[in-house]
């Protein structure tokens, strides 16, 4: 269908109306300045010339229209301000009032998020604009600290998305970086394309290349693939599936592949020379909410790990949120529903031990149920009653198996005296569980039955008094456990754990030591409430042992202006020594945290006696100003019995950064002990490493690792 082109002038008060009309749409351009003059084809304005053009208000020295052309031009101080947030600055300018194109010449161009870009020739139409070779930025125009230069480029201004081509970064006058295509968001939205990639070198590895893809499937899912390359051991791909399904649940699903040349399996002596796995994360707070009465709230949470060996955590140059990296791997399920009654939970663990060739005798909680009555009035007031059911299933393909089934009653009456000053608690506690076993031989039984009863005893006072200018509260108590009587059936615990000594490994049950305890805890605050110093103190006493006093647990802490001293001690009398101890200062303020901590544990039980922990640990941060800021830490040990593969100095880090308006870099460097599967099972390995990044706000980044 041909297009017919209808043109109205109107002219009045020195304002110029251009309507530009077709079959198809219908736009005006409106001119206004102090001088307009012009001819039947012609008009001419200066002196303040505004132009309303589509979604845009222009502002210029002169402008020229020629009707046969359908061109209006524009010279001088020219600025666009859009009504997207975009902004341009050119010394000539050419509208075609037809097709909607615009041509600029010396533009300076720049959006909401004041990136900039500078270029001598540009088209635009509508909203899509073209640019030829270019230098972009955020920094300050005089200088950029860092800057993309290309040669030909392309704007969406309704999608706020950039496209580059052939385009070099500089940092500072420095070339850091090259791309033949690179695309973004210049407004931080999600959108698909190449992510800046994550370089590095290894001793081991060699050069370390991983360039990950980014599809944005849509606003509440995304979808990222990370092929790598490490030079001396081949190729690998991991791809990351991230998802909100709800306002209030989310997840991600990983999966990973990466395949070993034959010479470094042989040189390192892997047990693999394949590496895959699994990760699936999900969270959510409301699961079923909708399908549920309005008293219930539900919850579900799972974070599973399935892998072969753990290189597939190793080979990740960027984690997903799991229970560390070690070589058994916990993969948990849980599922929970209340109201203001009753607790209802499924909780599932899947272990894969990664130092042993296969699985077969790892212990699966597949899975286990548990229901909760919360505390409630039994008769009386004063009379309280809580409900605790379980049931586990332990599974395992060798080895004996376990189904079981137990309960919890506690009862407990609790009165005061001298008008609340002092309160007795009086408690008895039944048990019950059924056990049921699998895979066992003659002569263990296939089933096992327990019950039992315990009587409890607790005086105690909550005394607060307030001095003034601080506030102290004492809570002193004694308890008293006596056990009573217990039933087993068919055989007593101990002979079913002699018949079959796998049977430890799934459960235990027997009646407590006769014990009493002494606690007395107290907390002094200021007047604002804050907490000055707090101590707890306890001592337990067993009158049928040898020696009948247990370690005498003290702890406390002070907290002075930005000064925090902390101390948790566990001390043998039968010993005469100390069994355990972790202590800490630290002090923070604006701009700075400094942290020394220390750990001693010592073994009583084996002889000679043994050190199983003897480790400090120093943290700290300092800002120097707004911009740079360092960090660092230091985990030294004492053992004498180290590990002969490593020196005491066994983890350290220390880095740093510096910050701008447009770029921020950071760096650190830090050494590591990480687990390795071999053919001899598991080892663990001292790694170093090194990691730069530049940040190029608010953007982009490049980052670079040595290992």
């Amino acid at each position: 269908m041909s297009k017919h082109l209808f043109l109205f002038i109107l002219w009045f008060y020195g304002t110029v109306v251009l309507y530009a009309m077709t079959e198809e749409k219908r736009s005006n351009i409106e001119v206004s300045a102090t001088h307009v003059e012009g001819t039947g084809t012609t008009m001419h304005a200066s002196g303040g010339v505004v132009v309303y053009y589509q979604d845009s208000v222009i502002h210029a020295d002169r402008a020229v229209y020629e009707k046969e052309k359908h061109l209006l031009t524009l010279d001088g101080n020219i600025e666009m301000i859009g009504y997207s947030g975009t902004k341009e600055h050119a010394s000539h300018m050419q509208i075609d009032t037809e097709t909607n194109r615009v041509h600029f010449k010396e533009l300076f161009f720049t959006n909401a998020n004041d990136v900039w870009l500078l270029t001598n020739d540009a088209n635009k139409t509508d909203g899509n604009y073209t640019f030829g070779s270019s230098i972009l930025s955020s920094c300050d125009i005089e200088d950029p600290l860092w800057k993309m230069a290309f040669s030909e480029a392309t704007y969406d201004s309704a999608e706020k998305y950039m496209k580059l081509y052939s385009t070099r970064v500089y940092f500072g006058d420095v070339p850091v970086f090259y791309t033949p295509y690179l695309a973004f968001s210049t407004d931080n939205r999600r959108k698909s394309g190449l992510l800046f990639p994550l370089m590095g070198y290894s001793n081991q590895d060699g050069f370390i290349y991983e360039q990950p893809i980014y599809w944005a499937i849509n606003e509440s899912m995304d979808l990222e693939f990370n092929p790598q390359v490490r030079s001396n051991r081949s190729l690998g791909m991991y791809a990351t599936y991230r998802f909100a399904d709800s306002p209030h649940s989310s997840g991600q699903l990983r999966l990973g592949y990466f395949k070993d040349k034959q010479a470094f399996v042989e040189e390192y002596d892997l047990r693999n020379d394949t590496h895959y796995g699994l990760e699936f994360l999900y969270d959510s707070s409301d699961f079923l909410g909708k399908y549920l009465p309005a008293e219930y709230t539900d919850g579900l949470y799972a974070n599973i790990t399935l892998l072969n060996d753990i290189d597939y955590l190793n080979l990740q140059q960027t984690s997903l949120s799991h229970f560390g990296q070690v070589p058994l791997q916990e993969s948990r399920l849980n599922y929970f529903l209340y109201n203001n009654d009753w607790y209802g939970g499924l909780n599932a663990k899947y272990f894969i031990d990664t130092r042993l060739e296969n699985n077969d005798r790892t212990i699966q909680t597949l899975p286990a149920l548990q229901f909760h009555k919360f505390l409630d009035r039994l008769f009386i007031d004063n009379l309280t009653y809580s409900l605790d059911m379980q049931t586990r299933r332990l599974d395992r393909k060798e080895g004996a198996t376990l189904n079981s089934a137990e309960f919890r009653i506690p009862i407990e009456f609790t009165t005061s005296f001298f008008d609340d000053y002092l309160s007795l608690s009086l408690g008895e506690q039944l048990y019950y569980g059924r056990f049921f076993f699998g895979n066992v031989q003659e002569p263990t039984p296939d089933y096992f039955q327990y019950y039992s009863n315990i009587h409890t005893a607790k005086l105690f006072a909550d005394l607060t008094k307030d001095y003034g200018s601080f506030i102290h509260v004492l809570q002193p108590s004694i308890g008293y456990i006596k056990p009573g009587s217990e039933s087993q059936k068919p055989l007593p615990f101990k002979e079913l754990i002699d018949s079959n000594q796998e049977l430890q490994e799934l459960f235990s049950v027997g009646l407590p030591e006769e014990e009493a305890s002494f606690a007395l805890n107290q907390y002094f605050y200021d007047e604002d409430m804050r907490l000055i110093f707090f101590q707890r103190i306890s001592q337990r006493y067993y009158r049928n042992r040898e020696y009948e006093f247990a370690d005498l647990n003290n702890e406390m802490q002070y907290n002075w202006e930005n000064w925090s001293f902390y101390n948790n001690l566990y001390y043998s009398f039968e010993q005469s020594a100390i069994h355990e101890a972790s202590s800490r200062v630290s002090v923070h303020g604006s701009g700075y945290y400094v942290s020394l901590s220390h750990t001693y544990k010592e073994n009583f039980e084996v002889s000679p006696y043994k050190v199983t922990a003897n480790d400090f640990l120093f943290d700290f941060r300092y800002d120097v100003d707004e911009r740079i800021y360092f960090n660092g830490g230091v985990s030294y040990s004492l053992r004498e019995d180290e590990n002969e593969n490593f020196s005491n100095l066994k983890l350290w880090r220390f880095g740093g950064g510096y910050r701008r308006d447009c770029w921020s870099v950071t760096a650190q460097l830090s050494a590591n002990i990480v687990p390795r599967s071999t053919v001899q099972g598991s080892e663990y390995v001292q790694e170093y490493s090194f990691v730069f990044q530049l940040n190029f706000i608010p953007f982009a980044s490049i980052g670079t690792g040595r290992q």
